[in-house]
């Protein structure tokens, strides 16, 4: 009994020694663990451009990085080149610098990041695989841009087209210039490429992208304008002074213009605001079928003249609005009102080559001429149907200040107008086409005529009795016929007035 007792005795002991060897060695890794996993600096095995941060805070370790980089930026330039154009710019005029704060925080991340077996995992790692972090370059935007802007300024030039020119029946053509332009976007991602792949180099040499830009027109498309495509003449009243003066302005506005191939020209777009500051004058002008004073009276005459040369020449209407009122200088279904910011007059040139607007007054005469290339024989009529004339209703008013059996004309009115404009293509003398052009419609004006209610007194009726009698054998003796219809002075103004 004693001998067994002696025996289990020391292997209770030793059961109790390794329980308590097996706790410290848990204890020891548990605090090792803990240790490692709530550190407060950066792991050991984490460099930044292989230079050794581990074991330092995150302002250590910044400053470690700032003071060890410092020279290389100082002292660094970047050279952007450009044909023999070379502009030396310093790392500090663009702001060139490294992004410490991020590289610096990113570094402290590592083992910081997923679950504890996770994080203890990684930081184990890093000793024997350490993990190395590059800097980022990084610079001022504002900075930039403004070197930038000194670049453009001596690199850029616009594209300039060729020009022709009219003068004494004669056609002059100026050549073009060929334009170039510094792209920007991707001086800037050269740049940043360049930066990161060369980030510890003192010396940075950067060719400039520049774009060549040409020219919308050439003088090669020009020389093919020599041939009258088609030209229509108005008249007007050069004594209204106001009047001849927006003829005058608005003519010169569309004279030069050249359309390109699918182009499209806008009236308004080219002839702009009329105001008075630009030097239009009051005239007469149609509003709601009615004419009244306005600013730039006159100018639908050049739109209207200039819509019947497009046709003759055989181009694309776009856009097109007849007056509501006749007008003196064509014939109805050949105008074109005009109304800057409402109604606008616009074509299209339907040929592979460019066209030409002339347009100028002489004496009383404005005359407005297309010419381009003529690619074939075909002749152009244009001609006006007179569908329908709707007579003016007739209003008759009663005035009680005006004699019994006496009429005068209040407000003359007007026959309206339902017209049909054709175009008419001719070939070899033959006709090959014919293009129903607009459908317009002028709208009437009534007639007003006041009548007479007040009775005559009645001492004057034997006298007027007496005086009937005598004009009636008065009119038998002369064959002079009566009228009791006075005209007021209430007409409308003439036609010719009507821009």
């Amino acid at each position: 009994m004693d001998l067994q007792g002696k025996d289990q005795a020391p292997k209770s002991n030793t059961g109790i020694a390794l329980i308590i060897v097996l706790l410290s060695f848990l204890i020891s890794i548990t605090s090792i663990v803990f240790f490692l996993l709530y550190k407060d600096t950066i792991y050991d095995g984490v460099t930044i451009e292989y230079l050794d941060v581990g074991g330092l805070s995150i302002t250590q370790a910044q400053k470690k990085i700032q003071n060890h980089f410092r020279d290389i930026l100082t002292v660094g330039q970047i050279h952007f080149i450009y044909g023999d154009k070379v502009w030396n710019i310093k790392n500090s005029d663009i702001g060139y610098d490294f992004d410490y704060t991020k590289v610096v925080n990113e570094a402290y991340k590592i083992g910081r990041e997923g679950n504890y077996f996770e994080r203890l995992q990684k930081i184990l790692s890093l000793y024997t695989a350490p993990h190395n972090i590059s800097l980022s370059p990084v610079y001022d935007n504002e900075k930039l841009n403004g070197v930038i802007y000194a670049m453009q300024n001596a690199i850029n030039q616009p594209a300039k087209d060729a020009t022709i020119t009219r003068i004494n029946g004669k056609f002059t053509i100026r050549d073009e210039h060929v334009g170039q332009q510094l792209d920007v976007e991707k001086t800037k991602m050269l740049l940043s490429e360049e930066l990161l792949k060369n980030k510890f180099e003192n010396e940075i040499t950067i060719e400039l992208p520049v774009e060549i830009i040409s020219p919308r027109i050439t003088s090669e498309s020009l020389s093919t304008i020599h041939d009258l495509l088609g030209e229509y003449t108005t008249k007007f009243n050069i004594n209204r002074k106001g009047r001849t003066q927006n003829l005058r302005l608005a003519a010169n506005k569309i004279n030069g213009v050249v359309l390109m191939p699918r182009e499209i020209f806008s009236f308004n777009k080219i002839v702009g605001p009329r105001r008075k500051e630009l030097g239009y004058k009051d005239a007469p002008i149609i509003v709601k079928g009615e004419v009244v004073p306005g600013l730039g009276g006159g100018v639908c005459q050049v739109s209207s003249t200039l819509y019947n040369a497009i046709l003759l020449s055989n181009l694309e209407v776009v856009e097109r609005y007849n007056h509501t009122l006749p007008s003196s200088y064509v014939a109805k279904g050949l105008d074109a009102t005009v109304s800057y910011g409402v109604l606008d007059f616009k074509f299209k040139n339907i040929m592979n080559t460019p066209i030409y607007i002339e347009s100028y007054i002489k004496k009383n005469l404005l005359t407005v001429k297309i010419y381009g290339c003529k690619m074939d024989n075909k002749t152009i009529r244009v001609i006006t149907e007179q569908n329908e004339v709707v007579k003016r209703p007739l209003e008759i008013r009663y005035d009680a200040n005006l004699l019994q059996g006496k009429e005068k004309i209040e407000q003359k009115g007007r026959d309206g107008y339902k017209v049909t404009t054709y175009r008419i293509i001719y070939e070899n003398g033959k006709v090959v086409e014919k293009q129903k052009i607009s459908k317009d419609y002028y709208k009437p004006k009534k007639q007003i005529i006041i009548k007479g209610t007040k009775k005559p007194p009645v001492s004057n009726i034997n006298n007027e009795k007496e005086n009937s009698k005598d004009r009636i054998q008065a009119d038998e003796k002369t064959d002079i016929p009566s009228q009791n219809i006075e005209e007021n002075s209430t007409e409308e103004i003439e036609l010719d007035s009507i821009q």
